[in-house]
């Protein structure tokens, strides 16, 4: 039973990347006359907007992995151990929780032409009776999309590497590297990020693949013309017979994407050797209270940032009447959530319906693997979970589609729902798997002797012990399948009107309070789900005393 248990789930995995690939070769090359006519590498390298969104995608991209990676180390440098770094710490999992394209709305409205920063200080500072036309958001230079992806990324980041930092016993790195003489960065630039930097690298480069191939972020806060390369594809993917141009696009976006990671590689190797000369040469520095506090006042706000941005979406969805340069809204209403109840109750439906079963199917399929794991039917992957994160979502969706059209799966809830769970499972994984092997085993052999079986010790015994991790992966899950704009989008042919759908395709031409109240709808689902992951170890906790 254990052994077909784990073939199905590696199947049912596994065997997706492996169809996302090939649906994504065959197009390309022609070889699909029913979907995809002619060599889609001719086309795609003679379309003039084929460069100029190669080269927006790597700019905004690395631009922003780079200033968020510099950031967080900042960050742990200049922040750890002070008051800063545990409100830090703790406004971290909610902002994680937000969904990317809900904060990217809140965004704009923070850092518009009449976005909120312009009326906090206009008239008085600036004149301004109307938004100025200096500039726009987005921007035709990608800025904005920059800022949005580096504060959406770096808590991902931070939090990464706040999780490792009580392995590498960083207190008492320090304390010995002060006592040699040493400033606290030095110390953290010998003793420390060497040996942290490969607990989160591969964080870095999920963030890294993320930013070069996201979507619906781009679509919100990227220019236009040109977009970035996957915004640009997602453009041409449903036209007729360009199907074999998008999935060349696919393929050439993930051989980018791994390009620049052997880029990345070659770097660490040439930053490893200057940071070895540099520890061989025994320079202790000074201390400077300057950058320490410039470190502190860069992470400081960003979160300001994002906490105005959520702030903003939440009045927003309020608002009756809120004219320019007023610095806050001058009529109130509950109508844009009481009036467009009946609207908003499908996709919201929709929403729930999808992530709770990606909740459910994503929590059985990682309690069953490490279970299997556990048992030694399977060995420990844990890297090969990453694999689907590693991968543009773009050149996976492209193949899954083609796929889905010529087996009829496309539109369906169950096809849908399966993507989600592809990308939900890895999270959920990992993050029960250092809980579950950890928990000890006398407990499982108490049971035993008191005559539990198999299923009645797991029921009643693994599980409750181990509620509060699983409590969070749940969160997780749920909170990842809210967030899927890419793959409902595509798989779900138009039939599946989720928050995220109706918030990223309603942008440009519905009412500045709708889509805040719309963002503010898709923001509350994963919070939620967050504090009855809080919650929930509580009460049963509770019950069993």
């Amino acid at each position: 039973m254990f052994r077909l248990t784990a073939t199905a789930i590696a199947l049912a995995f596994f065997l997706p990347l492996v169809v996302g690939i090939a649906g994504s070769v065959v197009p390309a090359f022609g070889l699909m006359p029913s979907i995809a006519q002619g060599n889609g590498f001719e086309q795609l390298f003679n379309d003039p907007r084929f460069l100029p969104s190669i080269w927006l995608s790597l700019k905004t991209g690395i631009t922003a992995t780079v200033i968020a990676l510099l950031v967080t180390i900042a960050t742990l440098v200049c922040a750890h151990g002070t008051r800063l770094w545990r409100f830090l710490i703790a406004c971290l999992p909610p902002l994680l929780a937000v969904p990317h394209a809900a904060l990217a709305v809140g965004l704009i409205f923070l850092i518009a032409p009449s976005g909120w920063l312009v009326r906090l200080i206009s008239p008085e500072l600036t004149g301004w009776s109307r938004p100025p036309t200096a500039w726009v958001v987005p921007d035709s230079g990608g800025w904005s999309l920059i800022l949005g992806l580096v504060i959406k990324e770096t808590p991902f980041l931070l939090l990464t590497a706040a999780a490792q930092l009580s392995t590498l016993k960083v207190d008492a790195a320090l304390r010995i590297g002060r006592t040699l003489g040493y400033a606290p960065a030095r110390c953290w630039s010998r003793l420390i990020l060497p040996r942290l930097y490969p607990r989160i690298r591969l964080t870095l480069l999920i963030v890294l693949a993320f930013n070069l191939s996201v979507v619906d972020v781009a679509i919100l806060l990227g220019p236009g013309n040109p977009p970035t390369f996957s915004v640009f594809l997602l453009s041409i993917v449903n036209d007729p017979g360009s199907r074999a141009v998008a999935s060349a696009g696919a393929l050439l976006l993930a051989a980018g994407v791994a390009a620049v990671y052997c880029v990345v590689f070659l770097l660490e190797k040439t930053i490893s050797a200057i940071a070895h000369a540099r520890r061989e040469s025994g320079q202790r520095g000074k201390a400077m209270q300057s950058l320490r506090t410039f470190g502190q006042s860069l992470i400081a706000g960003i979160q300001i940032i994002s906490i105005a941005s959520l702030i903003l979406l939440l009045l927003w969805s309020f608002t009756r009447r809120w004219r320019f340069p007023n610095t806050l809204p001058t009529e109130w209403t509950l109508n844009h959530w009481t009036s467009r109840s009946v609207e908003f109750a499908s996709p919201l439906f929709t929403t729930l319906s999808i992530a709770l079963m990606t909740l459910v199917l994503a929590l059985v399929a990682a309690i069953a693997w490490l279970e299997c794991e556990r048992r030694g039917t399977v060995p420990q992957i844990d890297w090969l979970w990453y694999v689907p994160l590693l991968i543009p979502q773009v050149t996976l969706l492209f193949g899954w589609q083609a796929v889905a059209l010529l087996t009829g799966a496309d539109g369906k809830w169950l096809t849908v729902v399966y993507s989600h769970w592809v990308y939900a499972l890895p999270y959920v994984v990992l993050l029960l798997a250092v809980a579950w092997r950890e928990l000890d085993p006398n407990w499982n052999n108490a049971a035993a002797v008191l005559g539990a079986g198999y299923w009645r010790t797991l029921f009643r015994v693994r599980i409750p012990l181990l509620i509060k991790p699983v409590s969070q992966a749940a969160a997780v899950a749920l909170a990842v399948s809210v967030a899927q704009y890419l793959p409902t989008l595509l798989l779900g042919a138009g039939r599946h009107q989720t928050l995220a759908i109706e918030l990223v395709t309603s942008f440009s031409g519905v009412d500045r309070r709708i889509i805040a109240t719309l963002a503010t709808m898709q923001s509350l689902l994963p919070l939620l789900a967050f504090c009855a992951a809080l919650w929930l170890p509580r009460l049963v906790h509770k019950q069993r005393t």
